[in-house]
């Protein structure tokens, strides 16, 4: 339960030191945290007086005074009201209606390969497309809208003057991220041995490191040795590992930890394993792909050979795997065709905007857009959804590798984990819920409203 409470804590309490450091180096590809006021978010968050929604209801006096003539006429005005109100509802409704209707039209169309039907319905959409309208028409707006769109780039130039501190918030604010650290981190956690002397985690896209810092101390508090490998993924990849491996270093030493962090490409890191000595060493190997707060996601391909000689590995040698994928509808498993595959792509990213619309309230909205033009709108395209369908499709054998574990047995997300990510998104006080499914008990989902959106699953090998 300890280290579980390790992993459970917002990420500039447990890691301060880590994030603190250097922060003038600061830059969209290597964040460095500073502290801010966590008061200040939870103020955002719970201060009713900040919210735009106010009654425009007149009141009606219980003063007897008042004659009969005026009091009809206030409860004709309030009737007329009411009927405003519930017509302005059936209008929304409508309109939401609508634009679904032409959303799935859209997808029908491309499937059927009719390109021109599929641009006269992408106009109408357009028309109907908002972004500061409701989520399925902020998503419109960003499926069809071409990179050189104008407005589309101001937003994002805007948002990236303030993309520090809106990443922090991001990453603190929304459990997307922090839910899939703490379900892979208290996994690995508790699979560690107690006769090894050596924990080693190999990380396939390592980015800011913002993963590790909850781990370090927990590995800091076993007193046991680590070392992290990044996978160098590709040969001119700017990924700002030194940056990287210097503050996760730093962070290591003043806990007193003996950490080696390091960069190699797949077969260097077979290679290195084929060699030592691995009798004292508990290895895992952590595949997060998807994650908003990257702003980007990996070729699958890359993923499958990662797993693949990860999966190798375990027949020879201790240890485990965590996989989380914030893009859960990316499992192909469940989507025979185009539509339906589209179609859970749009129920996915519905409720990832209303859960970040929940959080604001209606007020904040231009901290809202700036979120969301940086950390969901690079997810949303029409064409990197089709792309990402054929590419799927033709790696269809992944998807049933990920499925049966890659062989492997899947290890048990602990009840102690569970109880932790349910207390971190608070789950009966947001629309929040955390699941254990998989048939070993080896995968945690967090959903909003019953839609999926980050799974993390556990598989293991002892020798």
């Amino acid at each position: 339960m300890v280290l579980s409470k390790l992993l459970l804590q917002p990420s500039l309490q447990i890691s301060y030191s880590y994030f603190h450091s250097n922060l003038d180096q600061c830059n969209p590809k290597m964040i460095v945290f500073e502290t801010y006021d966590h008061q200040v978010f939870s103020n955002i968050i719970t201060t009713p007086e900040n919210s735009s929604v106010s009654s425009n209801f007149p009141v009606l006096s219980n003063d007897s005074g008042h004659d009969h003539d005026h009091d009809r006429v206030d409860m004709h005005t309030h009737s007329l009201v009411n009927t405003q109100w519930f017509d302005d509802e059936t209008m929304e409704f409508d309109s939401q209606t609508g634009i679904k209707n032409l959303l799935m039209a859209y997808a029908d169309a491309i499937e059927m390969e009719q390109e021109e039907l599929a641009k006269v319905i992408v106009k109408c959409i357009s028309e109907k497309a908002n972004l500061n309208g409701s989520p399925l028409e902020r998503i419109a707006f960003n499926l069809f809208q071409p990179d050189e769109n104008q407005e589309k780039a101001y937003l994002f130039q805007e948002s990236l003057t303030n993309y520090v501190p809106a990443f922090r918030a991001f990453y603190d604010i929304f459990p997307y991220a922090r839910f899939a650290h703490l379900a892979a981190g208290s996994t690995i956690i508790e699979a560690v041995p107690t006769h090894v002397d050596l924990v080693h985690i190999i990380d396939f896209d390592i980015c800011e490191g913002i993963q590790w810092p909850p781990v370090i101390e927990a590995i800091a508090r076993l007193k046991k040795s680590l070392i992290i490998t990044s996978i160098k993924l590709d040969q001119d990849q700017d990924s700002g590992f030194v940056q990287t491996r210097w503050h996760l270093c730093n962070f290591a030493r003043s806990l007193g930890l003996n950490l080696k962090v390091q960069e190699m490409c797949v077969s260097q890191m077979v290679k290195e394993m084929d060699e030592r000595q691995l009798g004292s060493e508990f290895t895992a190997f952590n595949c997060m792909i998807g994650h908003l707060h990257t702003r980007r996601t990996r070729k699958t391909n890359q993923v499958m050979n990662f797993l693949e000689v990860a999966t190798g590995l375990l027949a020879k040698h201790q240890g485990i795997i965590t996989f989380g994928d914030d893009l859960e509808v990316e499992r192909m498993r469940d989507y025979s065709d185009f539509c339906s595959f589209f179609n859970k792509n749009l129920a996915h990213y519905n409720a990832l905007y209303e859960s970040m619309e929940w959080v604001f309230r209606g007020f904040l909205n231009e901290a809202r857009l700036a979120m969301e033009t940086l950390f969901l709108a690079p997810f949303v395209s029409s064409k990197s959804w089709f792309e990402k369908w054929e590419e799927r499709r033709e790696n269809e054998l992944f998807d049933m590798n990920l499925q049966k574990g890659f062989g492997l047995k899947g290890e048990r997300m602990s009840v102690e984990s569970w109880n932790e990510a349910v207390e971190m998104v608070k789950e009966g006080e947001t629309p929040y819920r955390i699941r254990i499914e998989g048939e070993y008990g080896n995968e945690m989902v967090l959903e909003w409203k019953g839609t999926p959106l980050v799974r993390v699953c556990a598989w293991k090998v002892t020798t």
